[in-house]
């Protein structure tokens, strides 16, 4: 009898092993196929599909089983479905979209079919092959009485978890959280599609139908294109981690971009406030035109998403990353990845392993007389922070505060090199994505709605004679405003505030204010003081 049920255990080892490579096969195969869809083969997801697939061979019934993997498949083929038409991954907030816009839905299902043909093969041939397999290990392997069980109470557990992190838990939503919500460009296809179906029925459906977390904020309107004559090039360069304490202007910080105040061209430097107090946060507030929290909707629509707004006006579209592929996972999905022409990452162009690599990397893009929206992501002065410069800037009290002293010098040769090889209008904006708490009551890194997290370093270099232009860069008091202005740069025409009467929303951890979030009242050209809110 023991040695009946090691022999019948083995064989659900094997079936598992088997078919989790099957679905780990079918994204590597699509991946392939689409070569903007980025998967790639690691143990640990290997694993988590392993487990899955495991508890699910302990099952009684062969037609649940095989329910079960038809519903593993049909989640891969609608994720493939989705990401060769949109060029990204499902959103949690998309399953909300498709029911509320049902008519809108069913007029892109019908231009969505003919790119279902390659995926829905793909899906198809992994499917019977797992039930092949299914078919040959059904009556060798071991079943447990209690597996309908185990399932319940997973899927009750993931539904609960989500559900607490989202319309219950308090403060920080932390990155490993945040993976719990949102699709991840690296997960497997259809892990991916029930993270994000889990969000949308244990996260968005419960607050919107009892409005368990406040969301009453308006909607932003499209942009209007008013100017199909745009002959500049925008580069946008987003720092990391940098707040404007360690980053004055005439400070120790800043000894190179301080030296741009003596040049004919425009020069402003300032502190501003960021869109939120995380990356992904705030650069999908920079990206999208985001500026009131309860935002994933307007990120879905991508109808303010600046490399869109760019690619439907002629310009060519760029963004340049000095982080790696693993800290873009999220990201991506946020910044509507198809409208972009030049996708890269570190891996991509990585020669010294430091951000000067983008400078070396701007040089291999030739001139051209198209319009050009350069979007470059920096390391900065993320942590660990010493891993961020050279060792030759190794010389200060601190590594942040080295790393501050790098960027500068980064920023200083980037300024110098787009200076040198452009040949028309341009305009570059710097700012950090957020700042840094360096034990300030007893706290480190971001992520909360402090001082030294949301106040940032920001300025604006240009060629430009045209004294509306400068005023606006003038005037950007939070990403939001960059953003906007960025966008008429793009040639249309935006809602714009009272600059003198107007309120500024800073988002904490997510883009939904499950953390909470700021607001700043201007009145009469005056700030008030900072009130914070916590949903």
């Amino acid at each position: 009898m023991y040695k009946q049920n090691i022999k019948a255990f083995t064989y659900n080892i094997l079936l598992t092993l088997l078919i989790s490579g099957v679905i780990i096969l079918n994204d590597i195969i699509f991946s392939k196929y689409n070569t903007y869809f980025e998967f790639e083969f690691s143990s640990k997801e290997y694993f988590r599909i392993f487990i899955t697939i495991f508890f699910i061979s302990f099952l009684k019934a062969k037609n649940t089983i095989k329910i079960l993997l038809s519903f593993i498949f049909l989640a891969s083929l609608f994720q493939f479905a989705y990401f060769q038409y949109f060029g990204k991954n499902i959103n949690g907030i998309d399953f909300y979209l498709f029911f509320t816009h049902i008519e809108e839905t069913f007029e892109t299902f019908n231009t969505i079919l003919p790119s279902m043909i390659v995926p829905l093969f793909i899906s198809s041939i992994a499917f019977i092959i797992s039930i092949f397999i299914v078919n040959i290990f059904f009556e060798k392997k071991k079943y447990f009485k209690y597996g309908y069980t185990l399932i319940l109470l997973a899927l009750i557990f993931l539904t609960t978890q989500t559900f607490y992190i989202t319309n219950i838990k308090k403060g920080k939503l932390r990155n490993k959280e945040s993976k719990l919500i949102y699709p991840m460009s690296k997960r497997v296809s259809s892990r991916n599609f029930f993270v994000s179906f889990n969000y949308f029925v244990s996260g968005i459906l419960p607050n919107k139908i009892f409005h368990l977390k406040k969301s009453d904020f308006p909607k932003q309107n499209t942009p209007i294109l008013i100017n199909k004559n745009i002959h500049r090039d925008i580069y946008l360069i987003i720092g990391e981690s940098l707040r404007y304490k360690n980053f004055k202007l005439n400070s120790i910080y800043t000894p190179n971009l301080s030296t741009l105040q003596n040049n004919n061209d425009f020069f402003y430097f300032n502190k501003i406030y960021s869109g939120g107090t995380m990356t992904k946060v705030s650069v999908s507030t920079l990206i999208n035109r985001l500026k009131y929290p309860s935002s994933l909707e307007q990120i879905a629509k991508e109808d303010n998403c600046l490399f869109k707004l760019a690619k439907q006006n002629n310009i060519n579209t760029y963004f340049l990353s000095a982080q790696n592929a693993k800290h873009l996972q999220i990201l991506k999905n946020m910044m509507c990845p198809q409208y972009i022409n030049i996708f890269k990452k570190k891996e991509d162009f990585e020669k010294t392993g430091y951000d000067e690599d983008l400078i070396s990397l701007i040089k291999t893009f030739k001139l051209n007389n198209n319009s050009n929206l350069y979007v470059m992501q920096q390391r900065g002065s993320h942590s660990p922070y010493k891993k961020q410069y050279p060792k030759i800037f190794d010389k200060n009290s601190t590594p942040y505060e080295n790393s501050a002293i790098y960027t500068d010098y980064v920023l200083f040769n980037l300024v110098k090199e787009i200076k040198k090889r452009s040949n028309k209008e341009f305009i570059i904006i710097f700012t950090s994505d957020h700042g840094e708490l360096l034990g300030e009551n007893g706290k480190k890194g971001h992520g909360f709605l402090k001082q030294e997290v949301y106040e940032v370093p920001y300025f604006a270099y240009s060629n430009t004679k045209d004294t509306k232009i400068q005023e606006e860069l003038k005037s950007i008091k939070i990403h939001f405003d960059i953003s906007n202005l960025i966008t008429t740069l793009l040639g249309y025409k935006v809602d714009k505030d009272d600059k003198n009467n107007r309120k500024l929303y800073i988002m904490n951890s997510d883009l939904e204010g499950f953390s909470g979030y700021a607001t700043i009242k201007i009145q009469n050209g005056k700030e008030e003081k900072i009130k914070k809110f916590k949903n």
